[in-house]
């Protein structure tokens, strides 16, 4: 099994894991215990479409950490654990981008949402469903790279050694899968680095430190997110 990343696009044919730790994958994955489905959009007028469709829908949009006009909520792990309901819509600056991205190439990848929260679950999850390739895909900051993403990788990719050490799957990790690795080998320090991330600071000047404080949390879920059909469900 080979064990890989990206940057914002996706290579493989296989099995794709999409990460923003701050907040988008972070937020879906804790909306998904209050939700019985995510949608993903990358524009309003989709947005505003499902909420006529589905009147109680609630909307979660951010654009450039900014909340959009006419949404519910921004995009926060924090805010939307005091919500609950059938259908949860967002719209980010690059996580919702990155998940659609991934699909547009090849309809027929697997994609799988988390991050820190649920490494482990992610770990477990993709070594049983992958066939021979898995790759994480991080969304970055408007497709460049950022610290935080490649540490949320890097836990992940570390979960994944575990898990297959464990249950005797041989696996191998190319050149940036061993970067992100040897970044995040120390948990304590990865912790401090998305804390100091400049995502993070931000979120800090504008009042939702929480907000880091979720996503720098580790294994604190057991679900993993799958994309299919426009929709994230749990699994």
């Amino acid at each position: 099994m080979i064990i890989k990343t990206s940057l914002f696009n996706s290579t493989t044919h296989d099995l794709t894991i999409a990460i923003d730790l701050l907040r988008a994958s972070t937020t879906i994955m804790v909306a998904l215990n209050n939700f019985n489905k995510v949608i993903p959009v990358n524009n309003d007028e989709k947005a505003f479409k499902i909420k006529e469709e589905h009147p109680d829908a609630i909307l979660a949009g951010e654009k450039d950490l900014n909340t959009i006009e006419g949404y519910d909520i921004t995009n926060s792990p924090e805010i939307i654990q005091q919500y609950t309901g059938e259908v949860f819509v967002i719209n980010t600056t690059n996580g919702t981008k990155v998940i659609e991205n991934i699909k547009n190439r090849d309809e027929n990848i697997t994609v799988l949402i988390g991050a820190g929260i649920n490494a482990r679950a992610l770990a477990e999850k993709s070594l049983e469903m992958a066939d021979n390739e898995i790759e994480l895909i991080m969304a970055g900051r408007h497709e460049t790279f950022n610290i935080e993403d490649a540490i949320g990788a890097g836990l992940i990719v570390n979960e994944i050694i575990d898990v297959a050490k464990e249950k005797e799957i041989n696996i191998e990790l190319d050149e940036s899968a061993l970067a992100v690795k040897l970044l995040a080998e120390d948990k304590q320090r990865a912790k401090e680095l998305i804390g100091n991330s400049w995502g993070a600071k931000k979120l800090s000047k504008i009042g939702l430190r929480c907000d880091v404080e979720i996503c720098q949390q580790l294994n604190t879920l057991d679900a993993v997110g799958i994309y299919e059909n426009g929709v994230i469900t749990k699994i």
